[in-house]
C-alpha cells in the first residue's frame, strides 16, 4: 500500500512537471498570437506549435514545409521546401531535468519504496507527453507513442540518477546488498581487490563528477567572455531584425533556451574538437571557417581562431584536471594506496568523464534549417576522446605530484650526483663565499668540497700557531655578552677583594633570597620599601658640587652619609667596589609607587622598590 501511494504521488508530480514545461512555451505563444497577430491564426495551430516546441525540447524532431512564397521570403529558391528541425532548445529541457532530479532525490530518501515512485513518474510524465504529442501531430512525423516514450525517458533518467546517488550516500540496505553481490562476482572472476572495490569505485566516480563539473564551469566562463567580446556584433544583428518590443522579448527567450547549447559548443571548442554551423564549416581554437549562418544574434558571439595560440584552450582543460587532482587527491585512503591503484583511479575517472561529456555534447547536435544547415554541432565522440585525454593527463600529473615525497627526493640527490657535479658545486660555493668568512666570522665550508687533508697535505703543519687565534668566539655568545656589574654577578662567582672583610654582613649581597638581606639575624630589612613600618626614602638629586657627597651617594641622608664607615657599612663597601646605590636599586627595583620620605630633599626624585637599610635602623 505504501508503494502504491508513493507511485501515485510521484505520477502526479511528474505530470505537473510536464505541464510546467509546456506552460513556459505556450504562454509566450499566446501573447504573440493575441498582441502581434490579433488572433489572426487558428487556435489549433498556435497550440500545436507550442506543443511541437515542447516535443522538440524532449528530442523529437519537427518537420516543416514551406510554400514557394514563404521560401522566397527567406531568400531561398521559389519552390516548395521541406526540412527537419532537430536542434533541441535545451533550456526547456533543463526545466524537466531539474524538477526530475529534485523528485528523484526525495524518492531516494524513502529507500526501496522510492523505486515505485520512479515507475509512477515514468507513467505520469509519459501520459502528459502522449497528449501533447497528439496536439503537435501537424509538426511531428514520429508516432505519438514514440514521442511519449522519449519524453518519459528524458524525465526518468535524471530522476533515477539522483535516486541512486541518494541511496549510495545513505547506504540503504538494498544498495549494500547489491554492492556485496557485485563483490562476489568480482571475487569469482579472480580479480584482485574485490574488498576495496566500493571505495575505489566511489573515488573514481567522485573524480569523474568533479571533472565534468570543472569543464562545464570553464565553458561557462568562456561563453561569458565570448558574449562580452561579441556584444557589438550581437547588437548589430538584433537591430537588423527590426523587431517590436514583444518580438524582441520572444527573441530573447528563444536565445535563452539555446544558451545551454552554446555552453556545450564551448566545451567542444575548449577541447580542440570544435563545432560546425552548417556543412563544411568549422569553429576551433586554431581557425574559424563559416559560411552563411542564420541571422540569430547569438551567432555573433562565435570567436575567431587563435592561430598558433589555439593550444592554450586544451591546456586549460588539462589545468582543470591538475587542479582537481590536487584538491581531491588529499584523501588519506587514496594516498596510502599503491602506485598502480593510485594511477588507475584517475584513468578510469577521465574515461568516465569523457563518456559523460560525449553524451552531453550529443544533445547539442541537430539540424537548424535546410540544405547545409542540416549538420550543426560538434562531433560527440571526438569531444569525449579529447576531453578524456586532456583530463586524464591533468589528473595523472596532479596525482603523481601529490605522491612524490619532496624531502626524500632532496635527500637522495646528493648521493645520486656524480663526483664531478659535487666538485663543481663545492667550487661554486667557495666562489660565492669569497674564500672568506661568513657574517658570523666563522669560515664557511662546503661539505662536498675536497680539502688539503683529503689530498694528504696539511698546510698548517708547519705554520706557527697563535694561541689566541685558536680561540673562536661563537657569534651568538659574543652578541649576548653584556657588561655585568658587581651587583649582578652571583655571590658564588665573586672572590673577596683584598682589604675587604670576608664577613657576609660586610659584603654587598646580590641575591635577595640567599644574601644577608634575607637573613633575619643580619639586622637588615627583607621586606619591600612599601611596608608602612618602613616608609620608602626617595633618592636625592645629585648635587652640583661633588664635595657635598663624599662618596658620590645621592640617595641617603647627608648626615648619615657623612658618618658612614667603609669598614663596617655595606654601602661603603659597595662604593669601594665601584658600585653606587643607584645601580643596586636599578638591579632590584620596580615601578615607583611610594611616597616621599621624610629625609628626602625638597624637589628630590621619588623612587620605589628594594632599598638598602640605612645605618643605625
Amino acid at each position: 500500500m505504501r508503494s502504491l501511494v508513493t507511485a501515485v504521488i510521484a505520477a502526479i508530480e511528474a505530470a505537473a512537471t510536464a505541464a510546467v514545461g509546456y506552460a513556459v512555451v505556450v504562454v509566450p505563444a499566446l501573447l504573440l498570437w493575441t498582441i502581434t497577430f490579433g488572433l489572426g491564426a487558428e487556435p489549433a495551430t498556435v497550440f500545436a506549435g507550442a506543443a511541437g516546441t515542447w516535443a522538440l525540447a524532449h528530442f523529437t524532431p519537427l518537420t516543416f514545409t514551406l510554400t514557394p512564397e514563404v521560401a522566397l521570403s527567406f531568400g531561398l529558391a521559389p519552390e516548395q521546401l521541406s526540412f527537419v528541425l532537430s536542434l533541441a532548445p535545451l533550456g526547456i529541457t533543463l526545466i524537466t531535468a531539474g524538477l526530475a532530479t529534485r523528485a528523484g532525490w526525495r524518492l531516494g530518501a524513502r529507500g526501496g519504496v522510492g523505486a515505485a515512485g520512479l515507475l509512477g513518474g515514468l507513467l505520469g510524465f509519459g501520459g502528459v507527453a502522449l497528449v501533447l504529442a497528439g496536439i503537435a501531430s501537424p509538426f511531428v512525423t514520429r508516432p505519438d507513442a514514440g514521442v511519449a516514450v522519449v519524453a518519459a525517458l528524458v524525465y526518468t533518467a535524471p530522476a533515477a540518477l539522483a535516486f541512486l546517488i541518494r541511496a549510495a550516500r545513505d547506504e540503504h540496505p538494498w544498495w549494500g546488498a547489491a554492492v556485496r553481490q557485485v563483490q562476489r562476482w568480482v571475487d569469482r572472476a579472480s580479480i584482485p581487490g574485490a574488498a576495496a572495490l566500493p571505495l575505489r569505485a566511489a573515488e573514481a566516480l567522485r573524480f569523474a563528477g568533479a571533472a565534468v563539473a570543472g569543464v562545464v564551469l570553464l565553458a561557462a566562463v568562456a561563453v561569458t567572455v565570448a558574449l562580452l567580446g561579441g556584444y557589438g556584433e550581437i547588437v548589430a544583428l538584433t537591430q537588423h531584425l527590426q523587431l517590436d518590443p514583444l518580438g524582441s522579448l520572444l527573441l530573447f527567450l528563444t536565445q535563452l533556451a539555446l544558451l545551454p547549447v552554446a555552453l556545450l559548443w564551448a566545451i567542444a571548442w575548449l577541447t580542440g574538437a570544435g563545432f560546425a554551423v552548417g556543412a563544411g564549416s568549422s569553429v576551433t581554437p586554431f581557425e574559424t571557417l563559416l559560411g552563411p549562418v542564420p541571422a540569430l544574434p547569438l551567432f555573433g558571439a562565435i570567436p575567431q581562431g587563435w592561430g598558433s595560440l589555439g593550444g592554450l584552450a586544451p591546456a586549460l582543460v588539462v589545468l582543470v584536471g591538475l587542479a582537481l587532482a590536487v584538491l581531491l587527491g588529499r584523501n588519506a585512503d587514496l594516498r596510502r594506496s599503491s602506485w598502480p591503484v593510485a594511477l588507475t583511479i584517475p584513468v578510469l575517472a577521465a574515461a568516465a568523464a569523457g563518456v559523460a561529456l560525449a553524451g552531453l555534447t550529443a544533445l547539442s547536435t541537430g539540424a537548424i534549417g535546410p540544405d547545409r544547415l542540416a549538420q550543426t554541432g560538434p562531433s560527440p565522440w571526438l569531444v569525449g576522446g579529447l576531453a578524456a585525454a586532456e583530463l586524464g593527463g591533468g589528473l595523472l600529473l596532479g596525482t603523481v605530484a601529490l605522491r612524490i615525497d619532496a624531502s626524500r627526493l632532496r635527500g637522495a640527490l646528493p648521493d645520486a650526483m656524480p663526483e664531478a657535479v659535487r666538485r663543481l658545486r663545492g667550487t661554486g660555493s667557495s666562489a660565492r663565499d669569497g674564500a672568506g668568512t661568513d657574517r658570523a666570522g666563522v669560515f664557511a665550508a662546503d661539505p662536498f668540497a675536497e680539502t688539503e687533508l683529503d689530498r694528504g697535505n696539511d698546510p698548517d703543519a708547519t705554520r706557527e700557531v697563535d694561541p689566541l687565534a685558536t680561540e673562536r668566539i661563537d657569534p651568538l655568545d659574543a652578541a649576548a655578552t653584556v657588561d655585568l656589574t658587581a651587583a649582578q654577578v652571583p655571590r658564588s662567582l665573586r672572590e673577596p677583594e683584598p682589604g675587604l672583610s670576608a664577613d657576609p654582613e660586610s659584603e654587598l649581597v646580590a641575591d635577595p633570597e640567599s644574601g644577608p638581606a634575607a637573613d633575619p639575624g643580619s639586622g637588615r630589612d627583607s621586606e619591600p620599601a612599601d611596608d608602612p613600618e618602613w616608609p620608602p626614602e626617595p633618592a636625592a638629586e645629585l648635587p652640583a658640587d661633588p664635595a657635598a657627597t663624599p662618596h658620590g651617594d645621592a640617595a641617603g641622608d647627608p648626615d648619615d652619609d657623612a658618618a658612614t664607615d667603609p669598614a663596617t657599612d655595606p654601602v661603603a663597601a659597595a662604593e669601594d667596589e665601584g658600585i653606587t646605590e643607584s645601580e643596586a636599586l636599578r638591579a632590584y627595583s620596580w615601578e615607583d609607587t611610594g611616597e616621599l620620605g621624610q629625609d628626602a630633599e625638597p624637589g628630590g626624585e621619588s623612587r620605589r622598590g628594594w632599598r638598602w637599610p640605612r645605618s643605625g635602623r
